[in-house]
């Protein structure tokens, strides 16, 4: 608005001034980047470890004052917000609320500006109300929430649209009303029975929500295992529950499983990556030789398709290493380490780098906090997070800020500041991780005046083998 790209006159965003020399842009042009700027803006009102937050309070704003003036209404709008994502509470009390909420008087008059200056609201104090510009922007906004899957849908139709969103929270979420229509163990049935002898990632969608369900649907995995390519993942998932081993050969054809889900849901250099995690092989020709060998239906297809990406020359995940600078925030003078890891692992692999790069000893609970997700290890039953080792570093880094958050010992409140630095291509000769350099000794864990003491050293050489050693060195 400032340059005189675009204008905003009585709840309505048109071309600005500059563009008169310019050819004719449709109005679905302009709202496109009137939304763009609103988004930009959002982000940059945010706290940098919470890039999303402004954006979700002014999709909240927006549904309260469509139907009633938030001013007076506090309540209302914290509700609309929690219950969107009940992680975002303690963010807006902490970071955002006290810049858009006036503490002393509960009025939202930050807020009600920043909506004003976009031309979503019109009217003075206590009058305020949407414009049309407002609620196009409700709408499409609203439209970025998490779908949810209607109660009466085929099972078949469930997998499709599960097959779309992401394993984890927002996947159990959109089922959720789905599976609370019918007894546990009679929507595990229909979905496994939906699944068989279908595609890696129907199945895959499949194991996942029937996995979450619990014991409930332990009946129904035992009658699924004479079901078409179900076999591997019913015993998969017994074995889980009986602290049992999955033979090896199975271990293969779930890893192909789980490379073939990939390749239809994110693509070729994800589905390389899996194959590379989970396939033993020296180099790319031995693994494809290991996929053809493992019998599964979608074997031919996706080495088809690894080889054809390897061969055109795009960017692969596992060429590539992540320069990044974890800071212990809130702390004088700084304390920071530059560590390099692998673009392909994982928020759980990041963690452990983390515990020894301060010297945390790992006996309390963490969490990463990427946008407005968080992620932690499924093993301690958090509610809420979903599985760090779903996520891949350059995933969780990509778009956005380049910045994730990750707390440690929620009582302590270690807090640190992730920052993605430089993409470098990946050196053949080097371990991975690798610390490159430190700011300070880390602080002391347990630290108390009672029993107060100095921080030991840090010691490169020492944390960089603790870096490449077998994790079971450490814990």
């Amino acid at each position: 608005m400032g340059l005189g790209l675009i204008s905003v006159d009585a709840g309505k965003a048109g071309a600005g001034p500059v563009l008169d020399r310019w050819p004719a842009l449709d109005d679905e042009t302009v709202l496109a980047g009137w939304l763009a700027g609103l988004r930009s803006a959002c982000a940059a009102e945010s706290d940098r470890r919470f890039p999303d937050s402004v954006a979700v309070l002014v999709t909240a704003a927006l549904r309260v004052l469509d139907s009633v003036s938030a001013e007076g209404d506090l309540e209302r709008l914290v509700h609309a917000t929690v219950y969107g994502n009940p992680n975002l509470f303690e963010r807006y009390y902490s970071i955002t609320a006290d810049r858009y909420i006036d503490a002393g008087t509960g009025r939202l008059r930050g807020l009600l500006d920043l909506l004003a200056a976009f031309g979503m609201v019109t009217g003075g104090p206590g009058e305020e109300r949407t414009t049309e510009l407002g609620r196009w922007a409700a709408v499409h906004l609203m439209g970025e929430e998490p779908a949810t899957i209607e109660a009466d849908a085929p099972a078949d139709e469930v997998l499709a649209r599960l097959a779309g969103i992401a394993q984890g929270q927002a996947r159990w979420a959109a089922a959720r009303p789905w599976l609370l229509a019918r007894p546990l163990e009679v929507a595990a049935d229909q979905l496994l029975a939906a699944a068989a002898g279908t595609c890696a990632a129907w199945r895959l969608a499949a194991v996942d929500v029937v996995d979450c369900i619990g014991e409930a649907a332990l009946p129904a995995w035992r009658r699924a295992a004479t079901l078409p390519d179900l076999g591997p993942h019913v015993r998969a998932v017994l074995a889980g529950w009986d602290d049992a081993d999955v033979p090896v050969g199975e271990r293969l054809w779930l890893a192909i499983e789980y490379a073939a889900g990939a390749l239809t849901s994110a693509g070729p250099d994800e589905a390389l990556s899996c194959v590379y995690d989970t396939v033993p092989g020296a180099d790319l020709d031995s693994r494809l030789l290991a996929v053809h060998a493992s019998g599964h239906p979608e074997a031919t297809a996706l080495a088809e398709a690894l080889t054809a990406f390897v061969a055109s020359g795009a960017p692969r995940t596992i060429d590539q290493v992540l320069q990044l600078k974890v800071t212990l925030t809130r702390w004088r003078p700084p304390i920071w380490r530059r560590v390099l890891m692998p673009a392909s692992a994982s928020l759980g692999d990041l963690h452990r780098a983390i515990q020894v790069l301060f010297g945390w000893d790992g006996e309390h609970l963490h969490a990463f906090t990427v946008g407005r997700n968080r992620y932690s290890d499924p093993f301690y039953g958090l509610k809420g997070p979903d599985d760090e080792y779903s996520v891949r570093l350059h995933s969780a880094l990509a778009g956005g800020s380049g910045t994730i958050g990750y707390d440690y010992d929620f009582g302590a409140g270690w807090r640190h500041e992730i920052t993605l630095e430089k993409t470098l291509a990946r050196d053949p000769a080097r371990t991975y991780p690798i610390c490159t350099a430190f700011k300070s000794d880390s602080p002391v864990e347990y630290w108390s005046e009672d029993d107060p003491s100095d921080p030991e050293p840090f010691d490169l050489t020492e944390v960089n083998r603790r870096l490449h050693a077998p994790e079971e060195d450490d814990w």
